[in-house]
């Protein structure tokens, strides 16, 4: 039955690709009619997602939006049925043995999606913040609710668009695994070309970096629930490679306009990387930046450059718009739970519980054992911090030992004419910016592999290219053998045996647990569902949330379509920062 259940999302995932793709086609042969397809799977994926976004404004994610997505994702396959299938036909004959193996990977985390549902998130707001979305429009003033409500995250979109048919009650084995699997593709023929020594390219040397986080998380990391780290992750690291790949191809050299059209695919992941998760948002606003400076400086006409620059304006404001509009909806704020910019409506969420949940997260971060928020202000708590942090292999050790070898190998000899000569260095900006950001919004590293990843990749592989070992093949050799090191030490150590025993037990897909919860009424007299004994909703009748506030009311008393709005009370939010943290 496992494997029952891992073919059927394998075929999900095919044909969602093949919907994405369809949609991504129909952008990107207006802007060149040389493309890859991951290219426009990304592009469809970006697209999709702000069709999902407006949606969600004036009706329910539904089965009538999915129509939609197929039918025009049909509609361009068709359309360009004579490339799409010579760009196929020529994958399918060039790269055989690494179809194979990406067949093989995308099995392994079909696999892994089939596992039941330990996300911590998932039960506290993600599993209802999907049930919101399948069953109303966006509600003003939800976060009134529960706060995290507010978190305005298009990832929750798409699980909600899949949770249906089917796979009604179980999308969340769906789309963190399609992520995945979208960058594995993405990444695969840049790691053959290594392999097979055909290609020393820096950019084949940035997705082989790459390739160990992302061979990590298809064999260890969670893959079922409402996860919106990775997504966002894995969108601004396939942003990032794109630029790469547009820094390291110089004027005038073949397939120049192809890079030229994978640079407005970068910026829309960077976009679409925002609206997974907004603590990406500085490395993705300097990531896009770039991404314009890169395209203006290109040796092309003016009307060309300004083709590409249009292309990313249009396509950042498809996505963006809406997911703006959408998080002030939720919260009477763009950027909640920051208070920048709140906007005077009566749902508007006030201001002390916006700063009580970012204080949440900042505490987290800093020390998830915390008891009170006094225990992670100043800098007390950076000791502890660090004594975690060092452990983690993944996600700190083997990224940091990267980035030091490569800033050894590429600072010995000519540096300043190797600096001269890897423009793509210019990457340590977006990445610096995001770990400046990050460090001091949550400094949790799950919020950060984005940037940690990204400069390892960066300066990895400057490093490698700075080499000089002859021939090419025993530099490749040598570096191939140390990044396989340091894959396996990533594999290395405890926790491999519990989740794997838990997919071999499964014999239905499992779905979501079951809340305990009771009914408490506010002042207004509106039924609440409150967590007992846990903070965790999962599937509990709506609404629900384990931060009860008596003060909270229906904003026309009878529709909850029509939002959720709350007394201010400046000095309970006050009091509230000196209990200990729930």
């Amino acid at each position: 039955m496992l494997m029952a259940w891992a073919l059927s999302i394998f075929v999900t995932w095919v044909v969602l690709a093949a919907v994405l793709v369809g949609i991504g086609s129909i952008v990107l042969a207006i802007l060149s009619r040389d493309y890859v397809l991951t290219d426009a799977l990304w592009i469809g994926l970006g697209v999709s997602t702000a069709v999902l976004q407006i949606w969600n404004l004036l009706l329910p994610v539904n089965s009538k939006v999915v129509v939609v997505l197929l039918g025009v994702g049909a509609f361009g396959l068709v359309f360009h049925r004579s490339s799409l299938a010579s760009l196929l036909s020529k994958g399918l004959k060039e790269q055989r043995w690494v179809i194979l193996f990406g067949v093989a990977i995308v099995l392994l985390i079909a696999v892994r999606a089939c596992g039941p549902c330990d996300h911590y998130d998932t039960g506290l707001y993600g599993a209802p913040a999907v049930r919101w979305a399948t069953t109303y429009p966006t509600v003003p003033g939800l976060a009134n609710v529960h706060g995290r409500l507010g978190f305005n995250s298009s990832v929750f979109l798409w699980v909600a668009a899949l949770d249906q048919g089917g796979w009604k009650n179980q999308a969340d084995h769906l789309f963190t695994g399609f992520v995945l699997v979208a960058i594995w593709l993405t990444i695969l023929p840049a790691v053959a070309r290594v392999v097979g020594k055909s290609s020393m390219a820096p950019s084949d040397w940035f997705y082989c970096i790459l390739a160990i986080p992302m061979f990590y998380w298809a064999t260890r990391a969670g893959l079922v629930g409402t996860l919106t780290d990775q997504p966002a992750t894995i969108a601004c690291l396939a942003g990032a490679g794109m630029l790469f790949d547009g820094f390291a191809l110089k004027n005038g050299e073949e397939k120049r306009q192809a890079s030229d059209s994978r640079l407005v695919v970068a910026a829309a992941l960077f976009t679409l990387a925002v609206t997974f998760k907004q603590s990406t948002i500085l490395f993705a606003v300097v990531a896009w930046c770039l991404v314009l400076w890169r395209i203006w400086k290109t040796e092309q006409t003016t009307w060309q450059r300004a083709k590409y620059v249009g292309a990313v304006l249009s396509l950042t404001a498809l996505v963006l718009l809406p997911w703006f509009v959408r998080g002030i909806i939720l919260s009477g704020y763009p950027f909640y739970p920051a208070t920048v910019l709140g906007f005077p409506f009566d749902w508007k969420t006030p201001a002390g519980a916006a700063n009580w949940n970012a204080a949440l997260v900042r505490s987290w971060g800093r020390n998830l054992d915390a008891h009170y928020f006094a225990d992670t202000q100043g800098f007390g708590w950076l000791r502890g911090w660090v004594t975690q942090s060092i452990r983690d292999r993944a996600s700190f050790q083997v990224p940091i030992a990267i980035s030091l070898a490569g800033v050894v190998a590429g600072g010995l000899g000519r540096a300043k004419a190797r600096v001269h000569a890897s423009p793509w260095l210019w990457l340590l900006a977006p990445s610096l910016a995001g770990l400046i950001f990050w460090f001091w919004a949550s400094p949790s590293l799950r919020f950060a592999q984005f940037a940690i990843w990204t400069m390892a990749a960066t300066l990895g592989t400057w490093g490698i290219v700075s080499l000089r070992f002859e021939p090419q093949q025993v530099r490749a050799g040598a570096v191939l053998a140390g990044l396989l090191a340091l894959l396996l030490w990533c594999l290395a150590g405890f926790g491999w045996k519990e989740p794997y025993q838990a997919l071999l037990a499964v014999r239905n897909l499992p779905g979501l647990p079951r809340a305990s919860f009771m009914e408490r009424r506010t002042l207004s007299g509106l039924a609440v569902n409150v967590p007992v004994d846990d903070d965790r909703c999962w599937d509990a009748p709506l609404p629900c949330t384990p931060y009860f506030d008596e003060t909270l009311r229906l904003r026309d008393g009878r529709d909850m379509r029509r939002g959720f709005a709350v007394e201010e009370r400046p000095e309970y939010w006050r009091r509230h920062l000196l209990d200990p943290i729930r």
